[in-house]
């Protein structure tokens, strides 16, 4: 019997190299940037690293990290992804969910009593966010708002919306 590893839980990506010494401009994809504070350690493009120095910058962090001191070293990094391992996941306050809580839930429309499919991604946006919803070749966009969406139950595998006649397929 193989064991899955355990899935790690994206804070950040790579945006690029930021000057000479070896820094990184990070896109936050958390809503905890101290997880980027002095000492934290984290894994970038495989790369177990502890940073060394962070500073916010508009939505994303410029970071540092030991061992990585220069523009020569920090460039291969670039596009990659910064996690930490899923152990590490902060309690989220009652109905808000990570995304990857969200994925592979089947959705199902009481307007139409019938199932969509199921949650393949969801999509960030400033207004909300969207579940990107598959079923074979068919998809649906479901808009992450309170009208739209009536319940969240991912024990039991399963979104409930209230589609609007104009967004049904």
């Amino acid at each position: 019997m193989t064991v899955e590893p355990e899935p790690d839980l994206r804070i950040g990506r790579v945006l690029k190299a930021h000057g000479v010494k070896g820094a990184l401009r990070v896109e936050l994809l958390t809503d905890f940037p101290d997880r980027f504070a002095p000492g934290r350690e984290m894994v970038v493009g495989g790369r177990r690293l502890r940073v060394a120095r962070s500073e916010e910058l508009q939505g994303s962090v410029l970071v540092t990290f030991e061992g990585i001191s220069d523009r020569t070293a920090a460039e291969p990094l670039a596009g990659a992804y910064v996690t930490v391992p899923l152990a590490e996941a902060r309690a989220l306050p009652a109905d808000h969910y990570y995304h990857f809580q969200l994925v592979g839930l089947t959705v199902f429309d009481t307007r139409q009593a019938r199932q969509l499919g199921r949650v393949a991604e969801v999509l960030s946006y400033a207004a909300n966010d969207v579940l990107r919803v598959t079923d074979g070749d068919r998809e649906v966009l479901i808009p992450m708002i309170r009208s739209v969406v009536r319940s969240i139950a991912p024990a039991e595998g399963m979104i409930i919306v209230d589609l609007p006649e104009e967004a049904q397929t």
